[in-house]
């Protein structure tokens, strides 16, 4: 049997690495600022020219906390309109800045958006933490977030090389003993070495993206041993140049290995590829068969 991307379509799915603001489709966004005329690249060169791309035009039409506010609901009801029934997204606590620099003002949009489309999609928001934030902020926001109650997990991300993740290490405790998942992007574009590293030092739940684990099977079984799951982003890999094509990504081996494995968006707004196109994509290009996607969707859930 053939399957389309309507098969996949029609198939309830997670979406569990999603930078919340950011995971609008280009369609919906454009119609709500027909105004903007923003040309998205199909690739960008590396993660600074997507972080270019993000301050010299989407952060142009995204100027007030109403604008964060339509971004954010239009990354729900781009996810509903992919059958997205979990929604694992990353709330970046510095959009407190928009927000009078509070994060409880924050907060309260989230629980507003959790409410309004309860009935739609189960929407679990994550603590979302930019390394580059000063530690004294991380540590006062995600100390007001882990008590709203509304968090289910907490992620950590930006440039992966060179970082000192070392104050991570207590902010991590802290949401896991609060029964927060852990989640820690790495290994997207450093080795396997910085997978080892971060994984003996924060102990996460999960990595967002971990693909160079590939690198050394003593980082895989590694990865196999602590049950940690990887949340890629092949789209995403692919458009940053982490990864020359989808046939020489390295998620079959890692498949392979054992590894447990989902399929996501990343940011929709930048990448433009729905977690249904990830998991058509994969099958037409002969990477997994429809039952082993079946696996990998599950996963997610």
């Amino acid at each position: 049997m053939n399957y389309t991307k309507d098969s996949f379509l029609k198939l309830p799915k997670a979406d569990v690495h999603n930078h919340f603001h950011l995971g609008g489709s280009q369609k919906k966004i454009l119609e709500k600022y027909p105004k903007s005329r923003i040309s998205f690249p199909k690739n960008f060169d590396g993660l600074p020219a997507m972080i270019d791309f993000i301050y010299g035009h989407l952060n142009l039409i995204m100027l007030t906390k109403e604008d964060v506010v339509n971004f954010m609901e239009i990354a729900v009801e781009s996810s509903i309109e992919d059958n997205i029934t979990l929604l694992e997204a990353s709330v970046d606590v510095n959009l407190a800045r928009f927000f009078d620099d509070s994060i409880d003002n924050v907060i309260e949009e989230i629980k507003r958006i959790i409410k309004k489309y309860k009935s739609q999609i189960d929407f679990k928001p994550d603590i979302g933490i930019n390394k580059d934030l000063p530690i004294d902020k991380v540590f006062l926001y995600t100390e007001r977030c882990i008590n709203s109650g509304i968090f289910s997990g907490i992620d950590i991300y930006g440039k992966e090389a060179n970082k000192n993740l070392r104050p991570f290490k207590e902010i991590f405790e802290i949401a896991k003993k609060n029964k927060l998942k852990t989640k820690a992007h790495i290994g997207e574009f450093t080795n396997y070495k910085s997978i080892e590293e971060t994984i003996n030092l924060l102990n996460p739940d999960e990595l967002q993206h971990g693909i160079n684990a590939v690198q050394s099977e003593k980082t895989m079984d590694l990865i196999l041993e602590r049950n940690i799951r990887l949340n890629i982003c092949p789209t995403s890999n692919i458009s940053l140049g982490a990864v020359s094509n989808i046939k020489n990504h390295p998620i079959r081996k890692l498949f392979d290995k054992g590894i447990k494995l989902t399929v996501n968006t990343d940011d929709l707004i930048l990448f433009n590829a729905t977690v249904s196109d990830e998991l058509h994509a994969l099958y037409s290009n002969n990477i997994f068969t429809f039952d082993e996607l079946e696996i990998i969707r599950k996963n997610g859930f």
